[in-house]
């Protein structure tokens, strides 16, 4: 993938964008950094230098303190011991089974609503990934991750509420660094296809009640699989000397 494909699926802080080529470099650090707390190369709780950084990635201090900075206000990272060290924020697992609670609910919401509305919705773009024939799923976790978050977010804004819209868009970036956890095998990609053509068949159907018992035990289950994963990739990473990554180009 390259950096334009990956600031295209990550968005940037607009401080990020506003300097010209130096705001280029910045988004590739801060999109190569970002990938390396995904992939747990730079563990929860590890901490690191800004110099340790800077030559680990080739990059000047300018550019790199500026991803450091987003990364940072989006919750991944904390200023520790002083403005040039900085700690992987480590992973609260009860923070993050607050925000499944909350998103069980918005999104059990969002489908009543669907399903209440005079004219049925229009779901033929998602049937069209998701109601496909076996043999014609993607197996690619790093394609139906991003699907799968554009599936639940359809669903959203297909509600008509755009204050629930934008609580779900940030609700979404808070616990991606996990969800993308459950694509990670053949068994979980198809449980997702098979949960989802049929919150979809329900939705059609306006069935409210069937629709909001389908997305609370599709949820719940995703839960589960998530949190066994994230304590197994915890205890992998944490064991281990964390790289930073591939180097980013120098300026």
């Amino acid at each position: 993938m390259s950096f334009e494909d990956i600031a295209s699926v990550t968005p940037i802080n607009g401080a990020v964008r506003s300097s010209g080529e130096k705001s280029s470099l910045s988004q590739e650090v801060y999109a190569r950094l970002k990938q390396s707390i995904f992939d747990f190369r730079m563990p929860p709780g590890q901490r690191y230098s800004e110099q340790e950084l800077a030559v680990a990635l080739q990059v000047s201090r300018t550019p790199l303190r500026l991803a450091l900075h987003v990364l940072a206000h989006e919750g991944y990272l904390q200023n520790v011991g002083g403005h040039s060290a900085w700690q992987v924020r480590p992973l609260d697992l009860s923070f993050y089974e607050d925000l499944y609670d909350f998103r069980v609910e918005i999104e059990a919401l969002a489908l009543r609503r669907i399903c209440a509305r005079d004219v049925a919705p229009d779901l033929s773009e998602l049937r069209a990934f998701w109601c496909v024939p076996k043999e014609a799923r993607e197996l690619d976790g790093a394609i139906v991750g991003p699907k799968d978050e554009e599936f639940h977010r359809t669903l959203i804004r297909l509600s008509g509420n755009q204050a629930m819209a934008r609580a779900f868009d940030e609700l979404t970036d808070r616990i991606r660094i996990i969800r993308r956890l459950d694509f990670v095998s053949p068994e979980r990609i198809a449980v997702a296809y098979d949960e989802h053509s049929q919150i979809l068949a329900a939705v059609e159907a306006r069935d409210a009640a069937l629709s909001e018992r389908l997305i609370r035990h599709h949820i719940e289950t995703s839960r589960i699989e998530i949190r066994k994963l994230t304590l197994h990739h915890m205890a992998i990473a944490t064991g281990t000397t964390a790289p930073v990554g591939a180097a980013a180009r120098s300026k």
